[in-house]
């Protein structure tokens, strides 16, 4: 059982709680005998976990989902298995199950846990606290059987004060209700405790929670004045606030005492600022003190920069303009579900900076900690959305309900939690809000950007503005989009690119931003954006593919119905990197846009003749790295080249196929007709007659191996800790077979458990529990979690006719 000290913040309340998917009156109650139920750690998501009656051998099976071309029909997916449901694709099966396409075929439902609290000997002014920093969605805590709170709202933080209801000598019961029901969410939301819990134990005099607003109101290369403002409760007449600042090393760089009343002012002498090549970060800490006494302490991160934006000269971080090279993400972690594990967040945000992202966008609710404490690491900038609707619905049973109620509360939730926080720097306060045109919608948001005005005066406020309106609506989209344009700081353009320059001509003043758009744009947007200072930048959808709104970035052929809902989709398909993390080829065709890459190919899957592919909206043509396409031998197939260069010659086993001249200065993507045999591919970009690049692609022969490779071999014991392990599948070159689908095998030695194994493929529902799945792209990922002492641990995946591979990870 954890021990918990007195007088300490954010102890983590993490572990050993009990679990049962269900609902009974009594589970509150503190004598219930919840032996039976299953143990399990939080950050935990029940709706990504397998569902009862599912097959595990199912994993097995090779069906035509894992084999097919993303634009065929399939037909062979089983109606369950592991947390999908098919009998949910008619909305109709139970209202705990409605949500079907955009929740991935997942079942929510309500579930209940539950955790014994045990307290060290606690002083007579002790005040004991229990924070949730996300449960989704509907819960009710309970004390001792005694309900102390309510929490709509499935993203945003809330703190509950147990010290009434404690038992200070004996046993403490919490249980906590989690309702999921009904349609709520336009992607998949997870359901539970999917973010981390903490204990307070502190004093009846302190800090409110999240009780810190730290500012730099001036910043040069040679000072900085750092602003910190201290919100505390039941502070003494004698109370004293002592505050300092510290280096990345923990030195003292600057310190000063004074009334918890009023604001401390503090001078940094030559600050390493922020920003995003430099984040450089300091600790701001805060003693609340009577006399001797040390009565609380709060800490917050600092970093020192400045932030200018307007319309002449765009976006500047101390001095330096910047366009915002952004990406929209959802708050799920692929095969994990919803669970926001660290190491999960940690790794989103690094594997989005390697592919030349500086921005990330909060789609479309407030995000954890764990990923705004890795943006500010790592230098990545952030627009913080507070919400999806405000009154009007978008689903029957979503936070419309409850928005007259609770939009301030958790407004300032957001606020106050991330404001500290040097890589946000725009404040969202609603996405596609279906009245934002009309009077009562125009005053929403003045109330919403009002509010966040008061609470953060430093930070400009925006809302994503698209280009439709809802039915009964009677003015022209014009007058819809400028109405909702009038309250903002910056104006949020969703997928509207022809927008920027008539709006610009008639707004000289107003400050742009793409807040969404689609991939395929991707050259035209950013030739926009590039020449027009107005424009901070753009942010694509999305960055990283996602759970539910399944197919949106599907493909089809020519005379296809669109067929967008249709099981066994449950993935969106429409992201720059896909479930597991690997670059698709919009990816590809961004490194080049953003100058990463002089050079970057792919080949079109054949289609039948007379054939066209078509993408839908948020679609990509399904092309591959790959000169391995088995039974094309002698058809025409159509290359992508994305390069910058002026020029491209095409090799096929040496024999040059292709000399073409482009065009840079129209268009970076381009399309060569080549015709297939196996062998060598090579492609050279040149520039005023210079090689600046070169790709090449081989053939792959038959799959001979498993290779695995893992993104860290070394884990702190910590259940916020992870490891991804990719397994490839390679021939006797070691080349990677594109397309090979083998069912692998997976066993674990050591102080670790199996968290998720699975692949990117958007309709190959599987269980993500089992140790067996298959690959599909020629690959899969194991992701493995510490559970247990310190010590070495070895995974083994294997296929039947391929040579395994071991990984080993040292844990602790």
């Amino acid at each position: 059982m954890t021990r918990f000290k007195p007088d300490l913040r954010n102890q983590p309340l993490n572990t050993d709680w009990r679990f049962f998917r269900g609902d009974a009156p009594d589970y509150s109650s503190p004598s219930l005998d919840d032996a039976a139920w299953r143990a399990v750690d939080v950050p935990h998501d029940w709706s990504i976990e397998d569902l009862p009656g599912s097959d595990p051998a199912l994993n097995a099976v090779v069906r035509d989902a894992d084999t097919a071309p993303i634009w065929q029909k399939v037909t062979e997916a089983p109606v369950l298995i592991g947390p999908f449901d098919a009998r949910l694709n008619d909305n109709r099966t139970s209202r705990q199950n409605a949500n079907s396409f955009m929740s991935a075929y997942t079942v929510n439902g309500v579930g209940w846990y539950r955790k014994r609290l045990q307290l060290p000997s606690l002083s007579d002014d002790a005040r004991v606290e229990i924070t949730f920093d996300g449960v989704y969605m509907n819960s009710q805590v309970w004390l001792n059987g005694v309900m102390l709170a309510e929490h709509p709202y499935g993203y945003t933080a809330f703190t509950v004060d147990l010290t009434p209801h404690l038992r200070r000598d004996g046993d403490n019961v919490i249980a906590v209700r989690v309702a999921n029901l009904g349609r709520n969410s336009r992607w998949y939301s997870g359901s539970g405790i999917y973010r981390h819990v903490w204990l307070d134990i502190v004093r009846n005099a302190g800090f409110e929670q999240s009780g810190l607003t730290v500012t730099t109101p001036s910043v040069s290369a040679s000072t900085a004045t750092v602003q910190v403002v201290a919100r505390t409760v039941n502070a003494p007449a004698d109370a004293t606030l002592v505050t300092r600042v510290r280096d990345q090393a923990g030195r003292t760089v600057a310190e000063t005492t004074g009334s918890p009343a009023s604001a401390s002012t503090l001078a940094l002498s030559r600050p390493k600022r922020w920003s995003p090549e430099t984040p450089n970060l300091y600790t701001v800490e805060c003693e609340l003190r009577s006399g001797d006494r040390v009565l609380d302490r709060m800490s917050s991160p600092l970093g020192v920069r400045t932030v200018e934006i307007d319309a002449a000269n765009g976006l500047r971080i101390n001095g330096k303009p910047y366009k915002l090279r952004g990406g929209c993400v959802h708050h799920d972690n692929g095969l994990l579900g919803a669970a926001a594990i660290d190491r999960a967040e940690v790794r989103k945000v690094e594997l989005l900076k390697a592919r030349g992202f500086n921005a990330l966008r909060s789609a479309h609710n407030p995000s954890s900690p764990a990923f705004l404490d890795a943006c500010d690491r790592l230098g990545i900038l952030v627009i913080e959305e507070s919400f999806d609707m405000w009154h009007l619905a978008k689903n029957p049973d979503d936070y419309h309900l409850y928005f007259d109620g609770w939009w301030k509360k958790d407004l300032t939730t957001m606020v106050r939690r991330a404001a500290n926080h040097p890589s946000v720097i725009i404040w969202s306060v609603g996405n596609e809000i279906p009245e934002r045109g009309e009077e009562d919608g125009v005053a929403t948001a003045k109330m919403l950007v009002d509010e966040v005005h008061r609470l953060d005066p430093t930070r400009p406020a925006t809302q994503a503005i698209p280009s439709f309106k809802v039915a009964g609506q009677t003015k022209t989209l014009d007058e819809i989009f400028n109405a909702a344009a009038a309250p903002v700081d910056v104006v949020g353009y969703n997928y509207q690119l022809k927008r920027y320059d008539p709006d610009h001509q008639l707004y000289p003043n107003r400050v742009m931003i793409g807040t969404e758009s689609f991939p395929k744009e991707v050259d035209l947007i950013w030739r926009q954006v590039d020449r027009s200072p107005y424009i901070l930048g753009d942010f694509v959808w999305s960055a990283m593919d996602y759970l539910g709104e399944a197919s949106i970035g599907r493909v089809g052929l020519d005379g296809d119905a669109r067929g967008q809902q249709d099981y066994p989709w449950f993935a969106a398909w429409c992201g720059d990197l896909d479930l597991i993390g690997q670059q698709r080829p919009q990816s590809l065709a961004r490194d080049v846009v953003w100058g990463l890459s002089e050079l970057e190919i792919a080949v079109q899957r054949p289609i039948p003749d007379g054939k066209e592919e078509t993408p839908y909206d948020w679609g990509w043509r399904d092309e591959l790295p790959s000169w391995s396409w088995a039974g094309a031998e002698g058809k025409t197939l159509s290359l992508s080249v994305y390069t910058r260069a002026d020029r491209i010659t095409v090799e096929v086993n040496g024999r040059k196929v292709a000399d073409q001249a482009l065009k840079p200065s129209e268009t970076f993507m381009n399309e060569v007709p080549v015709t297939y045999e196996p062998g060598r591919l090579v492609v050279t970009a040149w520039r005023s007659g210079r090689r600046i690049a070169r790709r090449t692609l081989e053939t792959a022969g038959p799959a001979t191996a498993l290779r695995l490779s893992v993104d860290r071999a070394r884990l702190a014991n910590s259940r916020d800790e992870l490891a991804y392990v990719t397994a490839s599948v390679v021939d006797a070159a070691g080349r990677l077979v594109p397309d090979a689908v083998h069912v692998v095998e997976l066993e674990s030695v050591g102080p670790v458990e199996l968290a998720a194994f699975g692949n990117a493929n958007p309709r190959g529902v599987a269980s993500f529990r089992q140790p067996v799945a298959k690959t599909w792209h020629g690959q899969a990922l194991a992701i493995i979690r510490p559970k247990g002492p310190s010590g070495n641990a070895s995974l083994t995946i294997r296929s039947k006719g391929l040579a395994g591979g071991v990984v080993r990870v040292s844990i602790g």
